[in-house]
């Protein structure tokens, strides 16, 4: 049991329920954390800004995007 409820789309009020649907629209699931972010309707606001300006258009292919994240694991000595 979550100590934190989970806000589900049946659940969320018409901004969350809106939120939801623009991480969608670029290709991300609703995911459990983004619904625990969702008990803070401001915080997941700027969650799905921060989703948008990065994946919405992205400038890097996905190639290099990926290559991108690989390194920075590697340098930080994070496991991928």
């Amino acid at each position: 049991m979550a100590r934190i409820p989970l806000i589900e789309p049946e659940q969320a009020s018409a901004d969350v329920r809106a939120a939801y649907g623009e991480m969608e629209s670029i290709g991300f699931p609703v995911l459990n954390v983004t619904k625990l972010f969702a008990n803070n309707p401001k915080f997941l606001n700027g969650l799905t800004q921060m989703a948008l300006a990065l994946y919405q258009n992205p400038v890097l292919s996905p190639r290099y995007r990926e290559l991108a994240y690989l390194r920075a694991s590697q340098v930080n000595v994070c496991h991928y």
